[in-house]
């Protein structure tokens, strides 16, 4: 499928597949097309999961999250994430346990750039700076704006002897980094059954704080999903490019494939079938599980074959594993850019 490329990589007992997309909706595409020609074995189980999810909605399961879906109908056409009343909150929360933490990175790790000034002629000259203390041979008119481009042209070009009382007018940025950084980051979606619904929220809004932090700091940053499972030795992963390193973070796709229950419960349940038949294994109604560490495990062996590194953020469903994720993972990135200079 254009947008997307399959590879397989054996790792002493473990069989890795994996299917990269370049985009969210080739992703969808692939599940879309791959549920209609599922095998004689993986076609029963997706009648399994839509039977049992039919009994849950009935049931009026948080499972879901809040507030529960109502049919099969509504899951399947969720694409909004539907808990921002809920996310809210929690963002709230997270960003309040986080702030001891961030403060201790702005000042230690990673500090954030900011705008210095010299006499020493670093950096570009600021005319703004400069006019506030100018004095003249002749007359100096900054009333307007056009009165004072055509002084700071006068100027520039030496056609007025003009002089000015601030010694420090040239502009520079402090903790500015000497080459281009950028992170590569991979976010472990989903959960295992027994974590409930609104327990996945403090993923995608952890990553959200993560991600802001490094870009304030001049970090590009590239996010891929990692949605998955294991059974029988085997590895079955999407690798779906949220946002590459010059674009804008989309929140509604960042919270709805990592943090939505509703749409990992049953579109996600439906690309677990849809990547197992991809590569002709039979999973079984129970989908495999999330295995502990399975995020950790898989980007270290695609570290191996990729030229740049990559970072992952592991399954956390509390405050507390969240915020520990931002903190080890902005610290580990900090500690190997500076082992790379």
């Amino acid at each position: 499928m254009k947008g997307s490329s399959t590879h397989t990589i054996q790792k002493k007992a473990v069989r890795y597949n994996y299917v990269r997309f370049e985009s969210v909706g080739g992703f969808h595409a692939f599940v879309d097309d791959e549920v209609k020609v599922l095998s004689t074995h993986n076609r029963p189980v997706l009648k399994s999961i839509n039977e049992g999810t039919q009994k849950q909605i009935e049931q009026g399961t948080q499972w879901y999250g809040s507030p529960p879906p109502k049919s099969i109908s509504e899951l399947d056409q969720h694409t909004r994430f539907m808990g921002m009343h809920l996310a809210d909150e929690v963002r709230a929360k997270i960003k309040k346990y986080l702030a001891s933490y961030m403060r201790l990175l702005d000042s230690e790790q990673m500090p954030k750039p900011k705008i210095s000034y010299n006499d020493r002629g670093l950096g570009m000259f600021s005319f703004d700076r400069a006019s506030v203390g100018l004095f003249k041979a002749t007359r100096i008119n900054t009333l307007t704006p056009i009165d004072s481009t055509i002084t700071q042209l006068n100027i520039e070009l030496g056609k007025k002897q003009t002089r000015t009382t601030v010694k420090k007018v040239f502009a520079y940025l402090e903790n500015k980094r000497t080459h281009l950084p950028s992170m590569r980051l991979y976010i472990m979606a989903g959960a295992n059954a027994h974590v409930q619904g609104d327990e996945l929220l403090y993923v995608g809004l952890a990553c959200h704080e993560l991600i802001d932090f490094l870009q304030a700091r001049g970090v590009a940053v590239e996010v891929n999903v990692l949605l998955g499972t294991y059974f029988n030795h085997q590895i079955s992963m999407a690798v779906i490019k949220l946002k590459s390193f010059e674009d804008s973070m989309d929140t509604n796709q960042l919270l709805l494939l990592t943090s939505d229950p509703r749409y990992f419960r049953y579109k996600g349940f439906k690309a677990l079938i849809a990547l197992s038949n991809h590569f002709k294994l039979a999973i079984d109604t129970g989908l495999g599980r999330l295995t502990e560490s399975m995020g950790y495990e898989f980007v270290q062996v695609l570290n191996e074959k990729d030229t740049s590194r990559g970072f992952v953020f592991e399954q956390s469903y509390s405050l507390d594993s969240a915020a520990k994720e931002v903190k080890r993972i902005i610290t580990t990135y900090n500690e190997t850019n500076h082992q790379s200079n």
